[in-house]
This record gives structure tokens, sequence and C-alpha cells, in this order.
């Protein structure tokens, strides 16, 4: 079977830079089915009980939705040359906003 992709890799997380978990996220739920097609077996037999099931394939795109925002909002601010406090309140209380309203959903 031949398969027309994106020459793409995984990106892996780092604890010194909390916007790669959102990336990474968003990578592999993109190359869910590249994944699951390389663990499968018998190719990668040994590691197919580190398969993701379909329950955890939801929550990672639970987890992406809601680092969404915050992503969006901290790429904003990083194009700033110099945000000030003026921008970064009210961008901050909209994502707090947006989450709370995620959590009544």
């Amino acid at each position: 079977v031949s398969y027309q992709l994106v020459h793409l890799t995984l990106i892996r997380d780092s604890p010194t830079r909390w916007g790669l978990s959102y990336l990474m996220i968003e990578r592999a739920l993109y190359l869910r089915h590249a994944i699951e097609v390389y663990i499968s077996p018998p190719v990668m037999s040994t590691i197919l009980k580190q398969r993701l099931t379909n329950n955890e394939w939801a929550v990672l795109k639970d987890i992406k939705n809601i680092l969404e925002p915050a992503h969006v909002l901290q790429a904003v601010m990083c194009t700033e040359h110099t945000p000030i406090l003026a921008c970064i309140l009210p961008a901050f209380d909209s994502l707090l906003s947006t989450w709370t309203h995620m959590c009544k959903e």
C-alpha cells in the first residue's frame, strides 16, 4: 500500500518549551493513520502495546483543543516587538473566557 503523505516527523515535547506540547499533539493527530500503520503487526509488534486506543486519541484531540487558544495567543504576542500590559491583560482575559466557555460545553 502506498500513502501520499508529506514528509513530516513527530515533534518531541520539551519541558522548557510549553508550546511544543500543543505542536506535538497536533502533529500526532495529523499523522495518526501513518503512526498506526507503522506500529501495526508484524512490523513493530514489540511496541504494539504502546498503541493508543480510540479513546486516548479522543483525549489527545480534547487536549489539543484546550491548548489551541493559548498557542494562538502566545504566537500573536511573540509577533509583537514589545508586548505591553495594555494588550496582554485583555488577551489573557479573553483566553480565560474561552476556557471558561469550553468548560461549560
